[in-house]
């Protein structure tokens, strides 16, 4: 028997899906809450993030970077930098990711955040889908990206 995360994220993410392949975006479900997308930077390379959605949406996504050919997640060479958006510490500084937490990962740059009120946290602004998480995060790679994280 499917969980109530797993029937939302199927519903949400068969829109993503469609809108992935109309950009071009790459995407592949690992399980009912596991999924990989690809996306485009303006420089031409492609991110991949490995995004775990298990308790959404009471508790937002985990929004990893992730390398497909090591199986590696949240290796600083795999993540992008720029703008306050794409967090130096290799983190999408957003509500609607579970990792910008403090109190969920040890990386997060929020101690003010609470996780259980992300929808109501004005920095979400209209992204309370995956897919319009997905193109939030497409649109930084094109806009803000300044190129990968030192290793």
């Amino acid at each position: 028997m499917s969980t109530p995360a797993a029937l939302l994220v199927k519903v949400e993410l068969d829109a993503l899906k469609e809108n992935a392949s109309l950009m071009g975006w790459s995407i592949e479900q690992i399980d009912d809450l596991t999924f990989v997308l690809g996306l485009p930077a303006k420089d031409g390379l492609t991110y991949h993030l490995r995004v775990r959605c298990d308790g959404y949406p009471a508790t937002p996504p985990a929004w990893h970077w992730f390398n497909p050919a090591t199986g590696r997640i949240d290796n600083r060479p795999d993540t992008p930098r720029g703008g306050n958006f794409l967090h130096g510490n290799g983190v999408i500084c957003a509500p609607w990711n579970r990792l910008a937490y403090k109190t969920v990962y040890s990386r997060g740059p929020h101690s003010d955040w609470q996780i259980g009120a992300w929808q109501n946290n004005a920095y979400t602004r209209a992204c309370r889908t995956l897919g319009a998480m997905a193109l939030r995060i497409a649109c930084e790679l094109m806009k803000s990206y300044e190129g990968r994280l030192a290793a």
